[in-house]
């Protein structure tokens, strides 16, 4: 399970089986801001490939991101590391990862009554209730995000390139 401590509360900062000792905490500038940053790197990296194993692992959701993908498998885990990732916002989606978002929480379709119960599990499972909370939570807001700006205007949001939900058929 991820662990808090020495960082900055409410993100995930120590790799799977990390002990945190208080006050551990690198200065969040100069020589040591790095550490934080590989640590933070290193838990989300673990968390990825537990996440992308559990999608590949699920028949509907396996084949449905297999499709929208092209079959790139790593295109995936990039965009589960985007959406993940706690620094990340809306802009710094790519289209592929802006509809594995949709299919994560917009209750649409099969797709969306199977996923979002199923990866609000699998993260308060691996990462327990508080800290899974608060990544469902980001998660939710980059969906939220992406919503409000496709009401705003579609020229804020639209694309057609590969993993796009307007490519895809998916939504």
């Amino acid at each position: 399970m991820l662990q808090e401590g020495g960082c900055t509360p409410g993100i995930a900062c120590l790799p799977l089986g990390g002990n945190a000792v208080e006050g551990d905490a690198p200065p969040r500038s100069g020589a040591h801001a790095w550490k934080r940053r590989d640590r933070l790197d290193m838990a989300l990296g673990d968390l990825v490939f537990r996440v992308a194993a559990s999608f590949r692992g699920h028949p509907h959701i396996h084949n449905v991101l297999t499709h929208i993908s092209g079959a790139n498998w790593d295109a995936v885990e990039d965009a589960l590391r985007a959406i993940l990732d706690p620094r990340t916002g809306r802009r710094d989606l790519s289209p592929l990862a802006r509809n594995i978002i949709d299919l994560m929480c917009a209750d649409r379709g099969v797709m969306g009554r199977r996923a979002k119960p199923f990866y609000r599990d699998l993260l308060t499972n691996l990462l327990g209730n508080a800290t899974g909370s608060r990544f469902i939570a980001h998660v939710t807001s980059l969906f939220l995000e992406s919503e409000i700006a496709a009401q705003s205007g579609p020229a804020l949001t639209r694309s057609d390139g590969p993993g796009s939900i307007n490519n895809a058929g998916v939504g």
